[in-house]
């Protein structure tokens, strides 16, 4: 098997619930801001998280990181109106073993996020730490490309909390064409 026909690139859409992932949770910090009374929001929306990886058969190994950001007008206790903006981060390693359509594995994440105002940090949330056993299904699109839809029940560890939860996401895989079973290395 030619060494390229194992590499494998995705795009993944991913949430950022606070639920599911401890950067949302900067939006609790924010709420109690005693500088200046704000509050606003955590930040739930979708993220795009590409991933890049090797892939064989049975086995597959990729790196996931993922990055949102926004900027919110946040009101103050006392009627001001200040732009307050969030960055959260997530990288994660994954461990699948593939079995038929079948995908069962281990992912293990690392996240944070940070607000600032005017140029100066104002809330930062926990580093968090997660383990997640993970099972799915790809479906071939074509003959490079996959759709890959997987369940993930998150053990999250952040300071002294431990949480878990149920999560998911839906990502699009694409991978050179492998060479068929049986069939000769090219050059040969």
């Amino acid at each position: 098997m030619v060494p390229l026909s194992l590499f494998v690139l995705g795009l993944e859409l991913r949430r950022f619930p606070a639920t599911d992932d401890a950067a949302a949770s900067l939006g609790d910090s924010l709420e109690v801001i005693e500088g200046g009374g704000l509050s606003l929001a955590p930040y739930q929306g979708p993220a795009l998280q590409p991933l890049v990886g090797w892939r064989s058969r049975h086995v597959e190994l990729t790196l996931a990181p993922a990055l949102a950001g926004q900027g919110h007008d946040a009101t103050s206790s006392d009627g001001r109106s200040q732009r307050v903006r969030t960055l959260q981060w997530r990288a994660e390693g994954r461990a699948w073993g593939r079995f038929g359509p079948a995908l069962a594995g281990l992912d293990l994440g690392v996240s944070g996020g940070s607000a600032s105002t005017g140029g100066a940090t104002v809330a930062t949330a926990p580093v968090q730490l997660e383990l997640a056993p993970t099972g799915g299904v790809h479906a071939e699109l074509g003959a490079h490309l996959d759709l890959v839809l997987r369940a993930r029940w998150g053990v999250r560890l952040s300071q002294d909390q431990v949480e878990q939860g149920l999560g998911g996401a839906l990502s699009l895989e694409w991978h050179p064409a492998a060479p068929a079973e049986g069939d000769p290395p090219k050059g040969e």
